[in-house]
């Protein structure tokens, strides 16, 4: 009994992972995260954190950006407004840089820059 236990856990770890999955056509977004401003003379830091992508239908599909604030990810082709929110301001609660626009299409490759600027 407890092999099968396993494989039931097994398989619905894997159901999981395939519905999360992005399928069909995509297009790659990459780009930075920096944080801008602070006080005279500060210099722009990158900043890991959370870049959220929110389609026509109110799905958001989240990439997260490494210590260096750059991020990669696929999606689905479409327009999407792009933010980004990071733990170190805000306490993560609200984004952190201006709304954009981008449109992803299949097979290319847009790239943004997302700044959190601070007084």
């Amino acid at each position: 009994m407890r092999w099968q236990a396993g494989i039931l856990v097994a398989g619905a770890v894997l159901a999981a992972a395939a519905c999360s999955a992005t399928t069909g056509p995509t297009g790659t977004v990459t780009g930075t995260y920096i944080l801008s401003g602070g006080p005279a003379g500060s210099p722009n830091m990158p900043l890991a954190g959370t870049i959220s992508f929110r389609g026509g239908s109110g799905s958001v599909i989240t990439v997260e950006s490494d210590s260096t604030g750059r991020f990669t990810g696929q999606l689905p082709p479409g327009t999407y407004s792009v933010t980004a929110s990071t733990g170190h301001v805000n306490d993560g609660n609200s984004p952190c840089s201006q709304a954009l626009t981008t449109r992803v299409q299949a097979g290319k490759t847009v790239t943004l820059s997302l700044v959190c600027a601070v007084p």
